[in-house]
């Protein structure tokens, strides 16, 4: 382990560098709080020992910069000071030191807190080592799911096109094919949906959400979320009640915008039962766009809200009228509103329906 002892005090310094050196530590030496960032920047110190009062930066001005600069590895920090009254050592923390030692320095005490810091220093290199191979392995498993469902995508596509020809065709088919063809166009329906939103959740992970922001009416793209789910509703005896505030234009991009709005919607038209309301509501709020959707479903379990907007999670509440669910619609929502600097929530109560809402800053 490689030790940096600032200290402007000649006898302490050579002090702590002889007992620290017998100790089998490698020792660098600085006067002055310039001295000690430089030695930083060019060497691998796992403790720093800080006088608090150096010439130049002082101790808590060091370790400042420190916690500014630091990346690749965490340098445990230990302040030596004089000081004893609660409002400098509070100062101390704020700062980023890990631990302090009031002067003059008792070496047994000093040997003891350097071990605790080895072993945290450890801890991290250990948490940042796990940290890269996960980040790894997320890497490849997005790249993964793009190139199989770009791949997929396509034959979905076309069974999905072939099977809806055969059934509008003027070909005499007996009922028997009639339904095996239909479930195979249901089938490949809910496959598609799924191959889209994998591709959409690849993308967005591996930072290649590439925002087209244009300034652009949100209410008008409210609006034509209500003209194409209306069918949707209809055919399950679903009233949509909207209330629209006129919103000036502003930059945010209407593909990725309409697609959260899509997931909120088609979610509360799924687990809504027939005869029921859902409420669309848009208002401005702060220099902020509100868009709220609510329903007249079950509600979600408060046991099971903590997995809302996580990927692959299916609930207990189940769609009313046999739609298919990806599990992927709110984590998909969550990270397009959140690219656009804006924030999801949701509040549910079981047996009393669900509210769910996003927020964009206009800008």
């Amino acid at each position: 382990m490689q030790i940096l002892i600032a200290e402007d005090d000649p006898a302490t310094r050579e002090m702590l560098d002889k007992y620290l050196t017998k100790q089998g530590f490698s020792i660098f030496s600085a006067t002055n709080g310039e001295e000690a960032l430089e030695i930083i920047s060019s060497q691998k110190i796992g403790i720093a020992i800080l006088d608090w009062i150096m010439p130049g930066f002082n101790g808590l001005e060091v370790c400042r910069k420190i916690r500014e600069k630091e990346a690749e590895n965490y340098i445990y920090v230990i302040l030596l000071t004089v000081k004893e009254n609660r409002e400098d050592l509070l100062a101390g923390f704020d700062a980023g030191i890990d631990e302090y030692l009031l002067k003059p320095v008792d070496l047994k005490e000093l040997h003891a807190r350097i071990k605790v810091g080895m072993r945290i220093v450890e801890l991290e290199k250990s948490h940042k080592t796990q940290q890269e191979k996960l980040h790894h392995l997320v890497r490849v498993r997005n790249k993964f799911i793009g190139i199989a469902a770009h791949d997929l995508r396509n034959p979905a596509i076309s069974i999905r096109g072939f099977s809806e020809l055969l059934l509008k065709g003027d070909d005499p088919l007996t009922d028997e094919q009639k339904e095996f063809i239909s479930i195979i166009h249901f089938t490949s329906k809910n496959m598609l949906e799924l191959l889209n939103d994998l591709l959409d959740l690849s993308q967005i992970e591996s930072g290649k959400l590439d925002l087209k922001k244009k300034k652009a009416s949100i209410k008008a793209l409210v609006e034509d979320r209500i003209r194409l789910y209306t069918l949707q509703a209809d055919n399950k005896r679903i009233t949509i009640h909207s209330e629209l505030s006129d919103i000036a234009p502003f930059g945010f991009d209407a593909g990725r915008i309409g697609q959260a709005m899509d997931n909120l919607l088609s979610n509360a038209l799924k687990f809504s039962p027939p005869g029921t309301n859902i409420y669309l509501r848009l208002l401005e709020m702060d220099h902020t766009a509100l868009f709220i959707v609510q329903d007249e479903g079950p509600g979600i379990p408060p046991e099971e809200q903590d997995l809302l907007f996580t990927e692959f999670q299916r609930l207990s509440t189940r769609p009313t009228g046999s739609e298919s669910s990806t599990g992927l619609g709110l984590a998909i929502t969550k990270k397009i509103v959140e690219a656009h600097g804006g924030e999801v929530s949701f509040e549910s109560h079981a047996g009393v329906g669900s509210v769910f809402s996003f927020q964009l800053p206009m800008i």
